[in-house]
C-alpha cells in the first residue's frame, strides 16, 4: 500500500487529485432515481484506463527531461569558446594579411 501512497504523491505533484485506484475504490450512495450504475462504472472504468495512461506518460516524459538535463549538464562548457574562436580569426588574418586589424 506504501507504493500505491508514493504514487498518490507524485500525481499530486503534477496537479492530479486523484489516482486511478482512488477513483476505482469510491463508492456513491444509491438512490430511487439515481444513475444508471452499469453507466457509471463503464465510464469510470474508461477514466482509471486514461489516468492509468496519463500516469504512464508523464512518467515518461518525466525521464525524458532528466536524461536531457544529464546530457546538458555533462556537455563541455562553451564559455571559453568564443575567445579561442576569436584568436584563430587573428592568426588565420596575420597568416592571409600579415598583419592584425584592430
Amino acid at each position: 500500500m506504501k507504493k500505491d501512497k508514493g504514487k498518490s504523491n507524485h500525481l499530486n505533484s503534477v496537479g492530479l487529485s486523484l489516482s486511478a485506484l482512488e477513483i476505482h475504490e469510491k463508492e456513491f450512495g444509491y438512490s430511487i432515481r439515481g444513475y444508471n450504475i452499469e453507466e457509471v462504472d463503464l465510464y469510470l472504468d474508461q477514466i482509471i484506463k486514461d489516468y492509468e495512461a496519463f500516469h504512464s506518460v508523464i512518467q515518461e516524459m518525466q525521464k525524458y527531461i532528466k536524461d536531457l538535463q544529464d546530457e546538458i549538464s555533462d556537455m563541455p562548457k562553451t564559455s571559453q569558446e568564443p575567445d579561442s574562436l576569436l584568436d584563430r580569426i587573428r592568426d588565420l588574418e596575420v597568416y592571409c594579411f600579415g598583419r592584425m586589424k584592430g
